[in-house]
């Protein structure tokens, strides 16, 4: 195994259990922004969008490890999830957060059993 892909099983290492944690979180967050709101649910909503932004770093690095040709995820579904949910957040509108969130709610579902198929063969 070349020294790149060491680093980014070592990634996807820790990656894994953070996106475990992120499921949770999104599930949650749907929950609330489809009526169940709570008078934290917006800065929740941004504790998320932190997270997201490191795990897309890391699915950026380790793309071509998990995603080769673009077989597994769709980076133009996802792309179009991330601007949909800046949008809703633009708007304040909850409906479309809870449609955004659940796009990229499946792209991180995704992501973890990928990394966890690419950690366990290593």
């Amino acid at each position: 195994m070349s020294k790149l892909e060491l680093e980014q099983i070592e990634a996807l290492q820790a990656a894994s259990p953070y996106c475990e944690k992120l499921i949770t979180a999104i599930s949650r967050i749907i929950d609330e922004y489809s009526g169940n709101k709570l008078p934290d649910t917006d800065e929740y909503m941004h504790h998320i969008l932190m997270g997201l932004y490191w795990i897309f770093s890391i699915y950026g690095s380790t793309q071509d490890m998990i995603n080769p040709n673009g077989a597994i995820i769709d980076q133009d579904e996802v792309n179009a999830y991330v601007l949909e949910l800046n949008k809703a957040n633009q708007d304040e509108d909850d409906a479309a957060r809870v449609e955004a969130f659940t796009g990229i709610l499946k792209f991180v579902e995704d992501f973890k059993r990928e990394a966890d198929l690419k950690i366990a063969a290593a």
